[in-house]
């Protein structure tokens, strides 16, 4: 799924950040081997191995977890995220999915309670909502918890 908002290698290393987060990530981007070759040498080789660590927690866009608005009006789609190969590599991680599996099911609640388009939330409803429920949605959210 392309929407919106795409999760790119500049969220994952900090360079850009999404500005209606809905939960955070923190694994390392990575993607296994491709394929595996015999070299001219006769040694085997793994090709497409990428690994790409050392970078603090990020937060991921609502907008990531639902398709453009004419294409559906009620889907959230919290692990099919729209995102590039690289920063699948880290969003991929069952943690997130369990993080934005909440997320979208608060987002869900929310747009059948007001009868609106997952499209159509107020971003800062969503955000009080997730709150409440002990939702981590910035580092500073997580340093407040921890004090």
């Amino acid at each position: 799924m392309k929407s919106d908002y795409v999760m790119t290698q500049k969220n994952c290393e900090g360079h850009k950040i999404a500005e209606d987060p809905i939960g955070m990530a923190a694994y390392g981007m990575d993607s296994h081997h491709v394929q595996r070759y015999v070299d001219v040498n006769g040694y085997v080789q793994n090709e497409g191995n990428v690994e790409a660590r050392g970078f603090s927690p990020y937060p991921i866009s609502y907008r990531s977890i639902i398709p453009k608005k004419g294409e559906c009006s009620n889907l959230l789609v919290p692990v099919c995220v729209s995102s590039t190969h690289i920063a699948f590599g880290s969003i991929r991680m069952e943690p997130v999915f369990m993080i934005l599996g909440q997320s979208a099911a608060v987002a869900a609640c929310l747009s059948i309670e007001e009868g609106i388009a997952v499209q159509d939330i107020v971003y800062e409803k969503l955000k009080e909502r997730l709150l409440e429920g002990g939702q981590v949605l910035m580092m500073k959210d997580a340093v407040d918890r921890m004090n």
